[in-house]
C-alpha cells in the first residue's frame, strides 16, 4: 500500500470509529431511557423555567436554538434533591414556539411528575422514555459506519 492509500483507509477509518462512537452514545442514552420507565414518579415543584438562545459555535446567523431549560424540586424518602433534566440529549429546539411548547407544562410553582432513579435519587427527570433524539444518535452513526466501510470498499477497489 502506498502513502495515499494508507491516509485515505486511516481517514476513513476515523470517520467509523465516530460513527461507533455515536452509535454507542445513543444507545446508552436509549437504555438509559428505556430504564427509566421502571422508575418511581414523584411530585416535584417547578422553580424556574426559561428559553434560553444559542448559536452553535462557527454557525452562521439564523441557526440559533432555543433551550427549554427548568428546574425543580422534589423529595425522595425525606429527602430534598433538584433537578434540571427533561431528558438525557436534550439539545434544544430549532425555534422559539417549539421551545416553548417543550415548556409550557412546567410552569412556575406548579406540581408536576417526575421520575425518580430509586438506586440513585439525585438521578431524575421530567420526561420518561426513548426520545427520537437518542434514536437519531444511533442511526446517524450507523450510516456513517455504513458509508465508511462503503467508501473503503470502493477506494480499496480501485
Amino acid at each position: 500500500m502506498d502513502k495515499k492509500n494508507i491516509l485515505v483507509s486511516l481517514i476513513l477509518t476515523a470517520l467509523m470509529l465516530f460513527g461507533a462512537a455515536l452509535t454507542i452514545r445513543g444507545g446508552l442514552n436509549s437504555y438509559q431511557s428505556l430504564l427509566s420507565y421502571t422508575w418511581s414518579e414523584a411530585q416535584a415543584k417547578v422553580l424556574t423555567n426559561h428559553i434560553g438562545r444559542f448559536r452553535p459555535s462557527g454557525a452562521r446567523h439564523g441557526t440559533d436554538f432555543y433551550l427549554a431549560e427548568v428546574s425543580y424540586e422534589y423529595s425522595w424518602r425525606g429527602i430534598k434533591h433538584h433537578g434540571e433534566l427533561l431528558y438525557p440529549d436534550y439539545s434544544g429546539d430549532r425555534t422559539r414556539e417549539a421551545a416553548e411548547e417543550r415548556l409550557a407544562p412546567y410552569g412556575v410553582g406548579q406540581l408536576v411528575p417526575v421520575y425518580v432513579n430509586p438506586d440513585d435519587p439525585r438521578q431524575s427527570r421530567l420526561i420518561r422514555g426513548v426520545q427520537l433524539d437518542e434514536l437519531g444518535d444511533i442511526l446517524l452513526g450507523l450510516a456513517i459506519i455504513l458509508f465508511g466501510l462503503w467508501s473503503l470498499r470502493s477506494y480499496l477497489r480501485r
